[in-house]
């Protein structure tokens, strides 16, 4: 152990060096690289004044000071860390990787001051309540994930009023972004830095969002996204079409309808005719803990239609796939995809399960490293907040193998932080 903990903690000032290295001034890189360390503490409560008890017991207020300067007045943008740290999965684990993922978490909060809160629907909550919502993107395997990057929703309440995005200390250029919208710009950003193009998964939120796919597309990616019940598609075999006009008068036809006047059709409706035809069948996707994972799909080659009555293009063929399980309330999931015509349906149905390993990621960067707990009200303090918890949920990730297979990673950190802050306190 002695010799894991000391090999670990070598790692850990290299990791941390490399990725604040020339952000700010050394007083304050040096302040961060405590508070990151400070995160994966097993400690209960991680406010500003428990972790520097925890990380510099000789001078807690000196170091609370620190900590705090360097995240509230830090001189530099969390996409820079960001950007590290997507160089160092792309070159560590980048072949590994099988998917990228979009997300959002909800942060309960109390009160209005702290930047981006609201009364909002939060799943993470289940329900409307007081809280900030951070949009993630995650790179990902059946077997790892890492999260690459993210950006607090700033609702319309906000993003209207000067004073309060003054106050807040919101820079002149953040505007308002719907969570699809946020989501495919830290895509894009992700892949002109050089992330492997990789599809893309993501709930209904996002998959739900013509735009949002449609930008998908454009970069040049796939998609294998979940959607709502009631979209709308051109079911199989319809070739949609604007018909020519007749005659003379009146406007010109706009509107897109099947070549032998189909109309467009709720998934929901095609998956209950897919289930009288028993075409449903089973599947099995991945290896769990104690037994393989299966379940009940059927899949179809479709085009969707949300648009079409504005006079915009159907989509180009996709793969509508449907699970079903019977026992629930609401036996179908829906999902389109823009995966080729010949993938295999194993492959697509192991691409939508894959979305699983986020959780994961929100329960490192939330149970272990007090991602819901920071304590400022600025945008640029709270997103230096979260660099610094995916900076250290990259480490732990990079480096889960060295851990007990049945520990809570972040917990078994605590050796190895303790040796590495003795080392940063002792530059400081």
């Amino acid at each position: 152990m002695a010799h894991t903990v000391g090999t670990l903690a070598k790692a850990l000032d290299s990791f941390l060096s490399f990725h604040l290295e020339g952000l700010d001034s050394p007083a304050k890189t040096t302040a961060l690289a405590e508070y990151a360390q400070a995160l994966a503490l097993g400690v209960g409560g991680k406010s500003m004044m428990s972790l520097a008890r925890h990380i510099a017991p000789d001078n807690v207020e000196g170091c609370r000071q620190r900590m705090q300067r360097a995240l509230a007045l830090g001189g530099f943008d969390a996409a820079q860390v960001f950007d590290r740290i997507q160089s160092t999965v792309t070159a560590r684990a980048g072949r590994q990787m099988q998917a990228l993922c979009v997300d959002d978490t909800g942060i309960a909060k109390q009160g209005d001051k702290s930047v981006g809160v609201q009364r909002q629907y939060s799943g993470t909550l289940g329900k409307v309540g007081n809280c900030q919502i951070v949009t993630t993107l995650h790179g990902l395997s059946n077997t790892e994930s890492f999260c690459l990057g993210g950006r607090l929703y700033l609702p319309g309440s906000w993003s209207g009023d000067k004073r309060r995005l003054a106050k807040a200390q919101v820079p002149e250029n953040i505007g308002f972004m719907t969570k699809p919208e946020a989501a495919l710009d830290l895509i894009a950003k992700a892949v002109e830095r050089g992330i492997p193009k990789r599809p893309v998964l993501g709930d209904a939120a996002f998959g739900d969002s013509r735009d949002f796919r449609d930008g998908i597309r454009e970069l040049g990616l796939d998609f294998a996204v979940a959607i709502s019940s009631q979209t709308s598609v051109w079911g199989p075999g319809v070739q949609p079409i604007v018909k020519p006009r007749l005659g003379t008068r009146g406007p010109a036809p706009s509107r897109f309808m099947g070549d032998n006047g189909e109309q467009p059709i709720a998934v929901s409706d095609i998956a209950r005719q897919m289930h009288q035809r028993g075409a449903f069948r089973k599947t099995t996707w991945r290896q769990g803990t104690n037994k393989s994972l299966t379940g009940q799909f059927a899949r179809v080659r479709v085009r969707s239609a949300e648009r079409c009555t504005k006079g915009l293009p159907p989509s180009e063929p996709l793969w509508l796939l449907i699970e079903l399980n019977p026992q629930e309330k609401r036996p179908y999931k829906f999902y389109l995809s823009s995966l080729p015509e010949k993938a295999p349906m194993k492959v697509l149905v192991d691409l939508v399960k894959m979305r699983w390993r986020i959780e994961m990621d929100y329960r490192d960067m939330k149970q272990h490293l007090g991602l819901d707990e920071y304590e400022g009200r600025t945008w640029g303090g709270f997103h230096r907040h979260l660099a610094m918890v995916i900076l250290m949920q990259t480490f732990i990730a990079l480096h889960r193998e060295r851990f007990s297979p049945r520990s809570k990673t972040a917990m078994e950190l605590e050796p190895v932080l303790q040796s590495a802050a003795k080392r940063t306190r002792a530059l400081a």
